[in-house]
């Protein structure tokens, strides 16, 4: 039997098929009649038609998909929030003053506007009918105003998207009133006492206040005893998911629950000396001895096996915070029954109501999945990408929304060109004044995603460079030094040239304490110039107290930077060397890492022998994972530098040899001319073959590079050796040496700057755009 998500990927294929087909695309015929309404109807038709595309092409597998009960082969009905039937007594009218006909005329008029993704105003229709007694269900499509509602039974309850929780919180006679407490220390021992008695409904709510509370400084003049929180906060974990694993939770309770627990996990993870962080830290999170995040883990396999029963009763607002959720603790639960993923489940759920996710829950749903290396993510990044596109605006999104989007799919390396522009397209028309309302970290992210994901924008970075530029220091504030470090690595690796911003930029990064190191790597690669910036840099790392937080790829970054920006800091190449040479090994740098950082030692003209020796000895060891490239650097770099090592060219002929078909013309002769200078012969290498492979070179040398090959000539005329370069290209070099003193050429010392224009990244840190600051997202 087929897997679900190979089904789930076949229907999303047929999906997107399905719309080049000549019955489905959008009419195109139109008559006097209906002109007047076409311009009206066109959004609901898209969105019709495309969940017309998606039942479809499920339909087409609906014998096998139905075995999964009938998570994809669902008719969305065209009108289904139109009509809410009365639940419960009758009106009460000492509560509500409204008919029935009213309040179904609010209800239409609420969900016209949720239609029209104009969810601000549902929420006031809403809230106005909250004001007057009515509490409405949407998974039951109920409302009632009777005396229960006024007694604060709860037992109904509105959903459009506003904050529900805290409201609820003592929805049930069984709950204590927790609204009043203003600390985990008050807290704890009051749903303590109650949590035989709770509802599903208290204990959600109990663990969404708990993580708000540890964001607080703790109470300390009404402490609790250690043992005693721990005990009390274990208690009612455990309660929590006896309850959860006895089915007693609804799926607004799991989603909420899951959310604040996860939360919880976030903020544990960061540290923190509180009493509260730690003992939660133990109870979720455990040890090294207790098996790391196993504990975290059993409780969220037990949530994720209480939805999947209960996934159609899902609204999207609650799917979106229960999938957000397990994408933060990065828990994905497996199930053996068919080899799905709890995401691959949900993921079916989520498309069929994709019409009622806001952009903001649309933003958390695509960051979860990209914790998801499932094959049926790149169908649901598709029909989600389809999805917005197919919106006449993009009005609703706000830059956060945005931001958050097109990160998701540069980081899942998911292509959509469409999307990319269109909302490049709705950013670079936008007022000034809604500009505004972008932050730093929205900047920073827009541009670092169409950079990652190679999608060309020169309007987009264009408008966000002059936005920034034209406010100056008043926007620069809004960026932390990683949200800077990001901006001018987007510019840089994008090749979108703005002197003005670098140079703002570059400033204001020059006056903060908080430096991210490898801002430097940017500027030299868009060749950008600000001695201050980097004599700042320099002088911060050479006093950091160890280097330790570099990998080895971050520190090859830096030292090139400063050899490609000419910005030598003898302090700063001293302070690296000193940290590589103390290491034990060097098994964490890559044969590129070696090679740039010993080719950034020479073009700098910075001597360290015992930082080339150590270099040497990891190499030798590693040769065969050379590239000719990284070879070309390497032996180069020592010759350069003056370091003799004749044991390291002597083991890297063999090494050499093997590379000879796949050297171009500038390899060639560095290989040529640092073997020249070391005087290591190597007969092994330097034979007919190589003369021939010289030769295939012979219209593509630049006079430097001849330059270089005549050192060779003639050292292997000294040596008597017999191989000389056929007469047509030994003249050829005789004529460029002397046309010139021979020496480090421009040539040489740049010739790493194409392998480190595709391979060099930067080395993020936790409040990048990887780690999205996800409490930011969640509203």
């Amino acid at each position: 039997m087929m897997q679900f998500h190979q089904l789930f990927t076949l229907a999303s294929v047929a999906a997107v098929l399905s719309n080049s087909h000549p019955c489905t695309g959008f009419g195109t015929q139109s008559s006097s009649k209906n002109n007047r309404n076409s311009n009206h109807n066109n959004n609901n038709n898209n969105r019709r038609l495309r969940s017309t595309e998606i039942s479809n092409a499920a339909a087409a597998l609906s014998p096998a998909v139905q075995h999964y009960g009938h998570i994809i082969v669902q008719k969305k009905q065209k009108r289904r929030f139109d009509y809410y039937r009365q639940a419960g007594g009758p009106i009460d009218p000492t509560i509500c003053a409204l008919s029935p006909k009213e309040i179904q005329n609010l209800i239409g008029k609420r969900m016209q506007c949720r239609r029209a993704r104009d969810y601000a105003k549902a929420d006031s229709i809403l809230d106005l009918m909250n004001t007057h007694g009515v509490r409405l269900n949407d998974k039951l499509k109920q409302w009632r105003a009777d005396k229960r509602v006024g007694g604060g039974g709860g037992e109904v309850t509105g959903n459009s998207g506003s904050s529900i929780v805290i409201s609820s919180i003592s929805s049930s006679s069984r709950d204590p009133d927790m609204r009043n407490c203003n600390s985990l220390e008050e807290m704890v021992p009051m749903a303590y006492a109650h949590v035989e008695s709770m509802s599903p409904r208290g204990l959600s709510a109990f663990w969404t206040l708990t993580s708000k509370f540890l964001r607080q400084t703790p109470n300390t003049r009404n402490p609790l005893q250690t043992s005693q929180m721990e005990h009390q906060l274990q208690t009612i974990l455990a309660h929590t998911q006896k309850a959860i694993q006895s089915s007693a939770f609804g799926y607004r309770d799991l989603a909420t629950t899951s959310l604040g627990l996860a939360k919880i996990v976030k903020l544990v993870r960061r540290g923190g000396r509180s009493k509260p962080r730690q003992i939660l830290r133990d109870l979720l999170l455990g040890n090294a001895a207790t098996g790391g995040l196993t504990k975290t883990h059993t409780l969220f396999r037990s949530i994720a096996t209480a939805s999947i029963p209960i996934r159609q009763d899902f609204d999207a607002r609650s799917l979106s915070n229960l999938i957000y959720a397990f994408g933060v603790v990065e828990c994905v639960p497996m199930f053996e029954d068919d080899g799905s993923t709890f995401f691959e489940i949900l993921a079916a759920e989520a498309v069929m109501k994709l019409e009622d996710f806001r952009p903001q829950e649309l933003s958390n749903l695509l960051w979860a999945y990209t914790k998801d290396d499932a094959p049926l993510s790149a169908g649901l990044f598709r029909l989600v990408a389809d999805h917005i596109t197919d919106h006449s605006t993009l009005k609703a999104y706000n830059g956060q929304d945005l931001a958050n989007i097109v990160w998701a799919y540069a980081t899942a390396k998911e292509s959509h060109p469409k999307l990319f522009q269109k909302i490049a397209h709705h950013i670079v028309t936008l007022p000034p004044n809604q500009l505004n309302s972008f932050n730093g970290q929205d900047f920073a992210n827009i541009v670092w995603s169409y950079a990652t994901a190679r999608e060309p924008s020169p309007e987009l970075f264009k408008t966000v460079a002059d936005h920034v530029a034209a406010r100056g220091n008043h926007a620069l504030k809004a960026f932390n030094p990683q949200n800077l470090a990001n901006t001018v690595w987007a510019y840089a690796t994008a090749k979108e040239s703005h002197p003005k911003i670098f140079q703002k930029m570059a400033s204001h990064i020059a006056r903060l304490d908080n430096l991210v190191a490898n801002t430097v790597w940017a500027y030299a690669t868009a060749k950008e110039s600000h001695p201050k910036l980097f004599q700042k840099m320099a002088s911060h790392i050479a006093r950091l107290d160890n280097l330790d937080a570099f990998n080895s790829q971050a520190l090859a970054n830096i030292l090139w930077a400063y050899a490609t920006s000419q910005e030598s800091s003898t302090e700063l190449f001293g302070r690296v060397g000193r940290h590589i040479i103390a290491l034990d090994s060097l098994e964490g740098f890559t044969p590129q890492a070696l090679s740039i950082t010993a080719w950034a030692y020479a073009t700098s003209r910075q001597s360290s022998p015992l930082l080339f020796e150590k270099l040497s000895g990891a190499a030798i060891r590693r040769q065969y994972e050379f590239t000719s490239q990284n070879i070309g650097n390497f032996l180069w770099s020592y010759a350069t530098n003056g370091q003799m090592d004749e044991r390291l060219f002597a083991s890297f002929a063999p090494s050499v040899s093997a590379l000879l078909g796949s050297c171009n013309n500038q390899e060639l002769t560095k290989i040529a001319w640092a073997y020249a200078v070391v005087n290591v012969p190597a007969p092994s290498l330097f034979d007919d073959t190589f003369l021939r492979a010289c030769l295939k070179k012979e219209e593509e040398y630049t006079r430097e590079e001849l330059g270089q090959l005549h050192r060779w000539s003639v050292w292997q005329e000294g040596l008597e050796s017999g191989y000389r370069l056929p007469s047509s290209l030994r003249e050829k070099c005789s004529a460029a040496a002397t046309s010139r003193v021979s020496e480090p050429s421009s040539l040489q010392a740049n010739s790493a700057m194409p392998e480190l224009s595709d391979i060099i990244g930067i080395a993020f840190d936790d409040s990048s755009p990887f780690a999205v600051e996800n409490d930011q997202t969640v509203r």
